[in-house]
């Protein structure tokens, strides 16, 4: 394969990816939790990869961690965000496999994003966006039912004024556990 068609590839990834973010990140409610989590996915792929014989291996942290928040955050996280998020939890670890192959040398391995369409660089974000959009819909079937919502108002607090919490079920506290 030609080095050029390498890189074709891997720009069409990150730009998709980078249009992906730049349109959907503010929507996002809770920013530290998900770049904690992005944290978290690329953590696990540094310390999960190995070389097979077939290529770099890792576990894709992604594909597990956005679908389910996109089902219990709704409308807190986006979903096409599913996309880049997991693209870059896969591109920090396969640089970094693809830079200890090379040994950190002068000669630069070839091989990021080089399988075309067929390479997880496009495949498991695109898995991710799947199973994120399917767990998404059915977490606002949920919602709708009264299942993760955050949104449920209680108006009396959770342990009144007038009752001892250490106080048993139908025994009226005594005048010094009330105060």
């Amino acid at each position: 394969m030609h080095s050029a068609d390498t890189f074709e590839s891997i720009i069409f990834y990150t730009l998709l990816s980078t249009w992906l973010l730049l349109k959907y990140w503010r929507q996002v409610k809770d920013q530290r939790i998900i770049l904690g989590f992005l944290l978290f996915a690329v953590t696990m792929g540094l310390f999960t990869q190995y070389w097979g014989i077939t290529g770099l291996r890792l576990l894709t942290g992604g594909l597990v961690i956005w679908p389910v928040l996109a089902l219990l955050l709704g409308d807190r996280l986006p979903w096409p965000l599913a996309y880049p998020l997991t693209f870059i939890g896969i591109l920090i670890p396969d640089l970094y496999g693809a830079g200890m192959a090379a040994d950190w040398s002068g000669g630069w391995f070839f091989g990021v994003g080089g399988a075309g369409f067929q390479d997880a660089l496009f495949l498991m974000p695109l898995e991710t966006l799947v199973a994120t959009v399917i767990l998404n819909q059915f977490g606002n079937v949920m919602r709708k039912r009264g299942y993760f919502s955050r949104r449920v108002r209680v108006d009396a607090g959770v342990y009144p004024e007038d009752r001892d919490r250490r106080a048993r079920a139908g025994r009226t506290p005594t005048s010094k556990e009330t105060e």
